[in-house]
């Protein structure tokens, strides 16, 4: 038929196609991989959110709060800036969560005599909370994300950064939010970490 015949001819416009295969299995393949990368980036920020909700459930405190104490829990002693570099968000937030974290005990801030710069610890209830949840402290995703080998990181990067460049409605600076954050309405964090109400501890 003529309209296979000009499927076929574009073909070799669009780097995305095999050349080599028919137009029709092609394009069934490219759906198929589609779909399935899809359901794979559904299932991925379900296990965020899930995640998510049983840290706020048995600890009462958000995901991103115990990413900080496990930091912390790893390397007593962390600056502000140290932490935020570490956990890949602005300093200004991270110092905003530390000092939620001190106000609920959970956190201690050393004033260090020599320098102007504080630095932080767990508290007791801060290191029950990190020990609580060694495996996953620091997010599910992250987590695997450290299980993979090199060469599938480096794949995981590239095909990732591919796809981010086709990205409609990008936002640069929802990079350095916390996922959990960007999974809820509006991209709000909880209630908890901004320092109002918070949920009861549960160790």
């Amino acid at each position: 038929m003529a309209w296979r015949q000009k499927f076929a001819a574009m073909n070799s416009e669009k780097f995305f196609l095999d050349p080599s295969q028919d137009t029709d299995v092609a394009w069934a393949r490219r759906k198929e991989f589609i779909l399935a990368t899809l359901k794979m980036f559904r299932m991925t920020l379900d296990a965020v959110r899930r995640h998510s909700e049983w840290i706020e459930t048995r600890h009462g405190i958000s995901a991103v709060e115990l990413w900080a104490l496990w930091e912390l829990s790893q390397s007593p002693g962390l600056r502000a800036v140290d932490l935020a570099k570490a956990m890949a968000m602005p300093r200004a937030s991270l110092e905003s969560l530390l000092q939620g974290l001190v106000q609920r005990g959970l956190v201690k801030q050393n004033a260090d005599t020599e320098s102007a710069t504080p630095t932080y610890i767990t508290s007791f209830d801060g290191q029950r909370i990190a020990d609580a949840s060694p495996q996953f402290g620091q997010g599910v995703l992250k987590a695997a994300m450290g299980n993979l080998p090199d060469a599938s990181l480096i794949k995981l990067v590239e095909a990732m950064s591919d796809l981010v460049q086709q990205l409609p409605f990008r936002e640069e600076r929802a990079a350095l939010q916390p996922m959990a954050d960007l999974l809820r309405p509006g991209g709000q964090a909880p209630a908890a970490t901004a320092g109002n109400d918070s949920l009861p501890l549960i160790f």
